[in-house]
């Protein structure tokens, strides 16, 4: 059974469709980034969304490039796909942490880093 939701133009879209989608605009091989995530970070997948994750130190650079990170201070959300993905994220995260940032690959944007406490505020 495949599952579905519907897109913008009242289409059927299958969540795993709008993530290949996603990475083939941004020009990253999404099997890897899945397979390292679920090697060394967290993977959460619904019919409704696709979520990559992991903890990481946001004192430390860049978050895709630290892996196994002792003591980290903060979730690093590197993929979202689906109507509410990080709210669903956040609700599915392991421990807390008092930091939660991403970016917007499209856009090219920097990761912006949020407390824990104002993302759970915007969901």
């Amino acid at each position: 059974m495949e599952t579905h939701c519907i897109g913008s133009d009242g289409k059927h879209v299958n969540v795993f469709d709008q993530a290949r989608e996603l990475y083939e605009d941004i020009g990253i091989d999404m099997f890897k980034d899945i397979s390292v995530y679920m090697a060394h970070g967290y993977v959460f997948k619904t019919p409704h969304s696709l979520l990559l994750g992991k903890p990481v130190r946001k004192d430390a650079g860049d978050p895709d490039g630290q892996w196994d990170v002792e003591n980290p201070n903060a979730w690093y959300v590197r993929t979202a796909v689906g109507d509410g993905a990080v709210g669903e994220f956040i609700s599915r995260i392991p421990y807390a942490l008092p930091w939660v940032g991403w970016m917007r690959h499209v856009k090219n944007k920097p990761v912006k880093w949020y407390t824990l406490d104002q993302v759970r505020r915007r969901m």
